[in-house]
């Protein structure tokens, strides 16, 4: 049975450039995953905001999919957060779509809490099973890291949205206990499907692909690379520590951050100042955004890949590391205790103090020079994206067919 899928992206569009702020895995996520759908005879419109007037309001990036930009006076331009006070308009908007094309859902899938707040008035409209993959949850930002405040709407919507919805995607069994834990999700409507990786493209087996040029400088120095927005949750600063630690004590390594959000952002200078203070300047290289296609020359050029956040819901570049054939030490978050088999792909490293990350970088070095790319890509491979897709459609079905309706929940009017 073909079915008709309104995922919901609404503060940022799949199409937008990966690395940039709010543009990151979940982008991956949805672009991959619908076209694994699209592929199967599936339709699937991701809905999202336009930012500008000349925005095309539909794009086919796959076959069986479209990406529909949603024209909202006020929202253009508006922080992410603000965009709670345009959820009523975002459904109008959807409303307005479906009328004018003529189409009616199976199913809505909502990803991130401000698109749970749009698609939970969508469903209201147009009643039909409601999903959602949070990709982040606010109250475990705020467990994870001292100091770190949220929205102050953003944890009570999380809960509601987490024992409303129809069905609720985490993709790790420890996302799964955090969402009962923290959010009071029902546990029957929980579903465990993981992210997944492109094993064709994400490969060690380079081709005509030649490693990126601003990784190695040096042939006699070791290259860790670091990948991801330099907000503090990701612990760049204590990858800069744990690397100053082991060229302090005679190790020669540079590290290489690919990401960020632009020479002007705060957390780029805040990032350089560090680099300075610890006398880093010609051991740390900033890349800045790359284009997603471009990312497996930069994990296959690396010794190795370090990941040092202190909360992921899930944690994408491990997994595109690790595909590449290339070991990743990593704080154990997100997927990582679950792939990571220490002395064959990687290390994981305890939260602890720089010397400790840098030990665990040193020993994560020293498999990398044994490594069989290979082996460490097998270690990764159930996590291809038609497995992924696959699982996914599984856990709609239980909500779509008849058989389990009386396990839907009520479309009430929501409080968010």
């Amino acid at each position: 049975m073909s079915l008709r899928i309104a995922m919901l992206s609404i503060h940022s569009s799949p199409l937008g450039r990966m690395g940039t702020r709010d543009t990151g895995g979940m982008s991956v996520y949805l672009q991959e995953l619908a076209r694994e759908m699209g592929s199967r005879g599936h339709f699937v419109d991701i809905f999202t905001r336009a930012t500008a007037k000349e925005t095309e309001p539909v794009v086919k990036p796959f076959p069986n999919v479209r990406v529909v930009s949603l024209h909202v006076r006020g929202a253009e331009k508006a922080p992410k957060t603000a965009l709670y006070d345009h959820a009523e308009a975002f459904a109008a908007a959807m409303t307005d779509f479906c009328r004018e094309t003529a189409i009616e859902y199976d199913l809505i899938h909502s990803n991130y809490w401000l698109s749970g707040v749009v698609g939970s008035r969508f469903a209201m409209l147009h009643p039909c099973p409601h999903f959602i993959t949070f990709h982040t949850l606010g109250a475990a930002k705020m467990t994870s890291r001292s100091g770190h405040t949220e929205d102050s709407r953003r944890v009570d919507v999380e809960a509601e949205l987490a024992a409303r919805c129809d069905g609720v995607i985490a993709p790790t069994a420890a996302e799964r206990l955090r969402l009962i834990s923290l959010c009071g999700a029902r546990s029957e409507t929980i579903h465990v499907v993981p992210c997944g990786v492109n094993l064709k493209r994400f490969a060690p087996d380079a081709g005509d692909d030649a490693p990126a040029e601003e990784l190695r400088k040096d042939p006699g120095r070791a290259v860790l690379l670091g990948v991801g927005r330099f907000d503090p949750m990701k612990g760049i600063q204590r990858l800069l520590a744990g690397v100053a630690c082991l060229n302090a004590a005679g190790a020669a390594v540079d590290l290489v951050l690919v990401g960020g959000d632009g020479p002007g952002s705060p957390e780029h200078r805040r990032v350089r100042r560090q680099v300075r203070g610890l006398g880093m300047d010609e051991r740390v290289r900033i890349v800045g955004s790359v284009d997603h296609r471009k990312m497996p020359s930069y994990y296959r050029g690396a010794d190795a890949v370090g990941v040092a956040s202190r909360y992921e819901s899930f944690g994408l570049v491990v997994l595109e590391a690790l595909a590449c054939g290339t070991p990743v030490v990593s704080t154990p978050v997100g997927v990582a205790p679950e792939v990571i088999r220490p002395g064959v792909n990687g290390y994981l490293a305890a939260a602890g103090d720089a010397e400790s990350l840098a030990q665990t970088i040193a020993r994560t070095l020293r498999l990398a020079r044994e490594r069989d790319p290979l082996q460490i890509h097998a270690t990764v491979s159930e996590f291809d994206w038609s497995r992924v897709a696959s699982l996914l459609l599984d856990a709609y079905r239980k909500s779509i067919d008849p058989t389990h309706r009386h396990k839907m929940g009520k479309h009430r009017e929501p409080a968010i």
